[in-house]
């Protein structure tokens, strides 16, 4: 006796190699901000720079974890918290892909033109990654807040 079954078509998507996929983080420890919400946020804005398109496939918790160096559970973490927000959807059997995202979310050239300009200037400065992040943070916490 024979059976068929009825498969749904094949829907391919794009994975997301981990190696490129690290080298859009830069996890500073040292920040006070958790590496889950670190993780989360540099999601978001590789969305917004189109550097992560919608139905891309992102690298396994285990696989991205082992290349971050970093617990599995802070990537499962970021990935449902991700996924509540909409940002990331789970497929049975595939994995983690990016969700269609609502238009109007890329960064305005009002605002991307002078930090691409900020980064290219940090950068000429000598400051690695995590030095200009670290900065960043600081005149958020302690300069911006100041002038209310």
């Amino acid at each position: 006796m024979y059976y068929s079954i009825n498969t749904p078509i094949q829907q391919t998507y794009t994975i997301v190699t981990t190696s490129a996929l690290i080298h859009l983080f830069s996890l500073n420890t040292g920040s006070g901000i958790p590496i889950y919400r670190q993780l989360t946020d540099q999601i978001k804005q590789a969305i917004r720079m189109n550097l992560l398109k919608a139905g891309e496939q992102l690298p396994s918790v285990r696989k991205l974890a082992s290349a971050l160096q970093i617990n599995p559970m802070t990537i499962s973490k970021a990935f449902a918290q991700l996924e509540t927000e909409g940002i990331l959807t789970r497929k049975r059997g595939v994995g983690m892909l990016v969700a269609k995202q609502q238009i109007g979310e890329a960064l305005s050239e009002a605002l991307e033109a002078p930090l691409i300009s900020f980064i290219k200037n940090a950068r000429k400065e000598q400051l690695n990654d995590e030095e200009i992040i670290t900065l960043l943070q600081q005149y958020l916490s302690i300069k911006i807040k100041n002038k209310g």
